[in-house]
């Protein structure tokens, strides 16, 4: 998907998409840079959108670790689906169904690109904490937003929140690593 393709879906669902360009590859680059290579992950995607932070992952990642892709638009639904990878699935429903899909402390990273800012509390509330039901202890919550608005929700689910910045994204991105454990 182009920039102009990404960019008449994000306008026909600004709401969901919660973005008007793709991420940049400094953007996608920081978000990915905590992902370890050197052993099998299992990580959650949130909010993939077109799945150019998912095709990052997939590069960066050991070859047996596995990525599981919620998206509830339709059109980027079909776009992930062309990613020819068997360590990706990807379901087509939303990211507050986190629970019905992996047990407890069973995940190593959630990275998620989902519009924070733009989700009702209550279902902010229930995809935050069934991320953190999910993680393993020492698991990694990773999103990027716009605005620091989020940051002290964000300290109320994880124990250790650190943020950063990149000017090189439209428009500029915080990039957050929330972590359960205290270390």
């Amino acid at each position: 998907m182009n920039n102009l393709s990404f960019l008449r879906e994000a306008l026909r669902s600004f709401r969901s998409t919660g973005a008007i360009a793709r991420s940049s590859p400094a953007l996608v680059q920081k978000l990915v840079e905590p992902l370890p290579q050197n052993r099998p992950l299992n990580i959650v995607e949130l909010g993939p959108g077109d799945g150019c932070v998912t095709r990052a992952i997939l590069e960066k990642v050991h070859p047996q670790s596995r990525v599981t892709a919620f998206e509830i638009n339709e059109a980027f639904v079909a776009r992930l689906a062309s990613i020819e990878d068997d360590r990706l699935r990807v379901l087509g429903i939303g990211a507050d169904q986190l629970t019905h899909h992996f047990a407890p402390a069973s995940v190593d990273y959630v990275v998620s690109s989902l519009p924070l800012s733009m989700i009702d509390k209550a279902t902010k509330a229930a995809i935050l904490q069934q991320a953190q039901t999910v993680l393993r202890p020492n698991g990694r919550f990773l999103q990027f937003q716009y605005a620091l608005q989020d940051y002290g929700l964000l300290k109320d689910y994880f124990h250790r929140v650190s943020v950063s910045f990149t000017l090189a994204n439209l428009p500029p991105a915080f990039i957050y690593s929330c972590s359960l454990g205290m270390v």
